[in-house]
């Protein structure tokens, strides 16, 4: 029962930057030829301000010159904007709509936004199965935010029967894909011994690999404890594997990224002082 606790909130809270499901990066990339995509990237410069200064209204538009023309992330990212009150008046009901549109057109990011919206409630009824649901159809996409946070619903018992099993089956798939999140959830797993054999130097490889991937400033906190555990149990032996292992994971789920890895590695060789 305690094996996300520590994590629901940082996966599936409804405020700040993880609120809410915006594309990391676009799964089916358009070609750069493409009038739609080249639309989408302009609308991520103005709101992101990557390149020009920050301009959510400015993003809007051709965000919405970009959906018009079908472009799912797009259609994604107005509900993004329609939802938070970037830039627009805050409309949970438009939100809905465009995420709904989203969806429909390919975006798993706008079906895990509209579970978190029957989650809890926001501009529908509440519903933890409607939740799961569009959860599921978005796993089964291979979106590995949507698998960490089906994760947290199959280990709680929200919307699909308790299977602490199934939980962590899909926490280890959505780590697989390099979500920073599982990565901490599963860490805490091994560390802990929740439900498998204790194996604390799994655990704070995966761990140790998150925050070297990047993680969410609210699991920062259970990330450095969870490390602190396993190090107190782990010999300089155990630690250096451990570190090499972390090393392995990380190289091994940003192989194919497009950008660099952001690290906060200490000082210390090992997180472990040793």
């Amino acid at each position: 029962m305690k094996l996300l606790q520590g994590i629901v909130i940082g996966v599936l809270a409804i405020c700040g930057r993880v609120a809410l499901a915006g594309p990391e990066a676009d799964p089916n990339p358009a070609e750069s030829d493409d009038p739609a995509s080249i639309m989408y990237e302009l609308g991520v410069a103005y709101e992101e301000g990557l390149v020009m200064e920050r301009d959510e209204q400015e993003a809007f538009k051709w965000y919405a010159r970009a959906a018009a023309l079908g472009h799912a992330e797009s259609m994604n990212r107005i509900g993004i904007l329609y939802a938070t009150g970037r830039g627009l008046s805050q409309d949970y009901v438009a939100a809905l709509a465009w995420f709904r549109q989203a969806g429909a057109s390919g975006s798993s990011g706008a079906l895990n936004n509209l579970a978190i919206a029957y989650f809890y409630g926001l501009g529908v009824p509440q519903s933890y199965d409607t939740a799961a649901k569009l959860l599921r159809g978005a796993a089964e996409r291979g979106d590995r935010a949507a698998e960490n946070r089906l994760a947290v619903m199959y280990d709680q018992g929200l919307g699909v029967p308790k299977d602490h099993r199934r939980a962590r089956g899909l926490l280890q798939q959505s780590a697989a894909q390099g979500y920073a999140p599982a990565m901490v959830g599963l860490g805490r797993i091994y560390v802990e011994g929740i439900g498998v054999p204790r194996d604390r130097e799994r655990g704070y490889a995966l761990i140790r690999a998150a925050l070297d991937v990047g993680i969410p400033s609210e699991l920062r906190e259970l990330a450095f404890f969870e490390l602190g555990a396993a190090c107190a149990r782990l010999d300089k032996q155990q630690s250096a594997r451990a570190e090499a292992a972390a090393s392995e994971i990380v190289s091994s789920v940003t192989k194919d990224a497009s950008r660099p890895v952001p690290s906060v590695r200490l000082a210390q060789q090992s997180a472990c002082g040793q």
